[in-house]
């Protein structure tokens, strides 16, 4: 048997194998991917019926699964340790469900999933002093929560504020929310939303495209927001979330985060298009 002919029949047919499986992948991954012809009939179905996109829309639809969230146990004292920079003359008072930590000038509220937090004592900031202020105290949290990430910054004649939020597998989960608000006079106020994140729950689904799930949110944005002003899509992105907080545990579910006039959000479920908040 000739074994070089042999071997060299395998390197060729190896080959021409790795480059087939090579054009179904590349096939494949631009099968994800919203072509610009899409993009358009979408923007231009819209906008006859009165909706405008001013942002990027996400191209690919990957393939996701689902996530678990699970209700968190608080421990009082760590967070008292955390957020209370003063701990002498502390007051506590428990509730049914709530629990209550003061010193006068802090107040921290821990209620169900949910944590306030507020400082009367800061002084007044500017913009950069504010949002180091901001990212110091999630700083804070960090190592009992996990690692949170801005998201979006604004600011008013009183204020300025700070998000942000959780992110698995590169989704944000927008359950998990941190918002800080830094007075400009002075005082400080955050507020989180927290259930804990778990493993992935089922198997991965590749996602409907963007340009699907606009459709399907459309309907339910000119029921809800009215015809009679102006509607403009400020952000589409892919997501966690779960819409009912459960008692002990449930399912995020893979959803198009969709933003209308900055303030207005519509999640729109990645596998059905069924509109989920």
């Amino acid at each position: 048997m000739n074994w070089d002919k042999a071997r060299n029949y395998t390197i060729f047919f190896l080959i021409v194998f790795n480059i087939i499986i090579f054009i179904f992948g590349f096939q494949a991954r631009i099968g994800k991917r919203m072509t610009n012809d899409q993009r358009q009939d979408i923007v231009n179905i819209l906008r006859q019926n009165g909706i405008a996109v001013k942002c990027e829309l996400p191209r690919t639809r990957p393939s996701v699964g689902q996530l678990m969230l699970r209700r968190f146990d608080f421990d009082y004292l760590k967070l008292q340790k955390i957020f209370i920079n003063d701990q002498s003359s502390i007051k506590r008072i428990d509730a049914e469900d709530k629990v209550t930590i003061s010193n006068g000038t802090e107040t921290l509220t821990v209620e169900g999933n949910h944590i306030e937090y507020k400082n009367t004592a800061m002084t007044a900031a500017d913009k950069a002093q504010a949002q180091k202020q901001a990212r110091a105290i999630v700083k804070d949290i960090h190592d009992y929560f996990g690692s949170f990430y801005m998201y979006s910054a604004d600011e008013n004649d009183e204020q300025y504020n700070f998000r942000f939020t959780e992110k698995v597998s590169g989704l944000k989960v927008y359950n998990n929310i941190i918002s800080v608000t830094v007075y400009k006079k002075g005082g400080l106020r955050l507020g989180l939303s927290y259930l804990q994140t778990g493993e992935n729950y089922g198997d991965k689904l590749t996602a409907i495209p963007c340009d699907e799930a606009l459709f399907s949110a459309m309907p339910y944005i000119l029921e809800y927001e009215g015809t009679d002003k102006e509607l403009n899509i400020t952000n589409v992105e892919m997501c966690y979330y779960l819409h009912r907080i459960p008692s002990d545990e449930g399912i995020a579910i893979p959803c198009y985060r969709i933003t209308v006039n900055w303030d207005k959000i519509y999640y729109i479920n990645a596998y059905t298009g069924d509109l989920v908040n």
